[in-house]
C-alpha cells in the first residue's frame, strides 16, 4: 500500500481528490507548524490494529515459552539492550511483551514507546560506567529518603 503525500490544504479545496487518493492507500495530510495528519479508510485501520494485536499475543507467548528466542530478536530490533544488565534485560523482554498487547488491546500505542524511551536510557545509563557509577552514589539533601521502588 502507498503513502500518498498532500498538503492540507488539498483536503479543503479538492476534497474529491483527496478521498480518492484515500482509495488508493493512506495520505499523508502535511501541515505548517502543526503535526501532520494521516487519513486512512477504516477497514484498513481495523485491520492494522487486528494484525498488532496478533503480533503481540505472539511475541507474548515468545516470552513465555522461549524466552531466548525473544532475547535475541529483540537484541536485533534493540541493540541498545546488549548494555542492560541480565536481570534488566528479562525485565525489559517481560515489559515489552505485556506492554505490547495490552497497548493492542486499548489500541493506544503511547505506553510502548514510553517504556521503550525509559529502557534505552537505562542502557544508555549502563553504557557509561563512569555516569552509572555517580548515579549510583547517594545524594546529599534534605528531606526524608524515599524507598527503592519495588520489583
Amino acid at each position: 500500500m502507498q503513502l500518498i503525500e498532500r498538503p492540507f490544504s488539498d483536503l479543503l479545496r479538492k476534497p474529491k481528490d483527496v478521498t480518492d487518493d484515500v482509495e488508493q492507500g493512506d495520505v499523508l495530510l502535511r501541515r505548517r507548524d502543526e503535526p501532520d495528519l494521516r487519513l486512512s479508510r477504516a477497514d484498513r485501520e481495523a485491520q492494522r490494529a487486528d494484525t498488532f494485536s496478533a503480533i503481540g499475543r505472539a511475541l507474548r507467548n515468545l516470552a513465555v515459552h522461549s524466552p531466548a528466542a525473544l532475547s535475541n530478536a529483540l537484541g536485533d530490533a534493540f541493540p541498545w539492550i546488549e548494555f542492560l544488565p541480565a536481570a534488566d534485560r528479562r525485565l525489559f523482554l517481560d515489559d515489552f511483551s505485556r506492554v505490547v498487547v495490552a497497548a493492542a488491546a486499548l489500541d493506544d500505542y503511547e505506553a510502548l514507546s514510553q517504556l521503550v524511551r525509559e529502557w534505552r536510557a537505562t542502557a544508555e545509563v549502563h553504557a557509561d560506567p563512569r555516569l552509572a557509577r555517580r548515579l549510583r552514589r547517594a545524594v546529599d539533601a534534605a528531606g526524608e529518603s524515599v524507598p527503592a521502588p519495588k520489583t
